[in-house]
């Protein structure tokens, strides 16, 4: 008889928690288990499905939410949670497994909700599942023993994320108005200070007097955090002291698009393709997956040094930002340097940096990071699959 999963979680929408339940569900539909999904609130009563859709294909979405829904007086093997807050209240299950991230090392009351909070950081019962060592380190600061915390990284749909051909590359470069001699750095995300978009932006600008074929692509989620990244730059240039409309700033927003609007993920590929360089100067990150995916889908990434992307970058694929730690108002992050990001896109720029291969970045992310070689994990620290040692088959 087959040990019954019940997950607690967001479909249809594109928040990250939402789209790491997506692609894990669709995994876990695959394995020797019954599955079963329970639809929490939205955290905010506005998301919705129409307004911030997830990006997933027909044929995924139809497996994605026929997972049914638990039968009354079922009583499932394990509970996993993945919604925010992070809810932490006992489950009908023996086992209860919640997902949560910590982007600054540190956990609100307001991040939490628990019965107990002595007791919730004590439960046997209780396993953490979290993507990085640096967002476990927010776990262990909140008070949570190590062995209750589980390090689950995220992963890659490589059926999804890969190369395209050249001519579509093409296409899609077009859209944003580059040709063959444009050099694309690419950004997607929240317009969130965590993210360093400012640093980027001033990099971006220093940059571009010296190499004026600079490009800097920003796709923003305003649909769901109402952040637009044409407003953060403004907001950039007033806090600098810079008048947007001097020639020389002119020339520089001439060269930033902006993307606003839903992308579907095969539409997400395409931009991963499309660009030169992922950049992601970010100050604090739970996991940050879009280099990652970005890697797979043949683009070099920059990511700062220290963070949680120190637990999948590769020198096939990744190059990255040195940075300073800091503490302020109970948050650790880190604060990259400007300089170290100047160099490292000038060396792609000047082609430079010769350990860079899509073959072999490739071949890392699908041994390491596939989101079924994850989902395959996450059922092992449940007890709901075993390997055999003899053959290190699935029983």
């Amino acid at each position: 008889m087959n040990k019954k999963l019940l997950v607690e979680g967001w479909r249809g929408i594109n928040h990250s928690y939402a789209m790491v339940n997506q692609f894990q569900l669709l995994q876990l539909k695959q394995q020797k288990i019954d599955l079963y999904h329970s639809d929490l609130p939205f955290y905010k009563k506005d998301w919705n499905v129409s307004q911030n859709f997830c990006g997933f294909d027909a044929k995924a979405m139809k497996e994605i939410v026929s997972i049914p829904i638990i039968e009354d007086g079922m009583i499932p093997d394990v509970t996993y949670r993945i919604a925010f807050p992070i809810n932490l209240t006992p489950a009908k299950s023996d086992k209860l497994f919640v997902f949560g991230t910590s982007e600054y090392q540190t956990l609100s009351d307001e991040m939490l909700v628990l019965q107990d909070k002595s007791v919730a950081f004590k439960s046997l019962s209780l396993t953490i599942v979290t993507p990085s060592t640096w967002s476990k380190v927010g776990f262990v600061n909140a008070g949570f023993h190590e062995e209750q915390i589980k390090i689950i990284p995220h992963g890659v749909d490589l059926s999804i994320f890969k190369t395209i051909d050249l001519n579509t590359r093409d296409r899609y470069r077009e859209l944003l108005g580059a040709d063959k001699h444009s050099f694309v750095l690419l950004s997607v995300g929240a317009m969130t200070r965590n993210k360093g978009i400012d640093v980027l932006l001033t990099a971006y600008i220093q940059l571009k007097k010296k190499y004026p074929q600079i490009k800097l692509v920003l796709k923003d989620q305003s649909n769901l955090y109402g952040f637009l990244g044409n407003d953060l730059v403004l907001a950039y240039f007033k806090d600098k002291n810079i008048d947007p409309t001097s020639k020389e700033i002119a020339d520089v927003i001439s060269g930033i698009v902006f993307i606003t609007d839903n992308l579907s993920l095969n539409q997400l590929n395409g931009l991963y393709n499309a660009a030169d360089c992922y950049v992601s100067p970010y100050r604090a990150e739970g996991f940050n997956l879009p280099p990652l995916e970005a890697a797979a889908a043949g683009c070099p990434i920059i990511v700062t040094k220290g963070g949680s992307t120190d637990d999948y970058i590769d020198p096939s694929f990744a190059l990255t930002i040195e940075s300073e730690e800091k503490y302020d108002n109970g948050q650790y992050y880190l604060e990259p340097i400007l300089d170290s990001l100047t160099d490292q896109v000038s060396s792609l720029i000047e082609k430079k940096s010769f350990d860079l291969s899509v073959g072999k970045a490739y071949e890392f992310i699908a041994h390491n990071f596939s989101w079924q070689e994850v989902s395959k994990n996450l059922l092992r620290e449940m007890g709901l699959v075993t390997i055999n040692k003899s053959h290190h088959e699935e029983n």
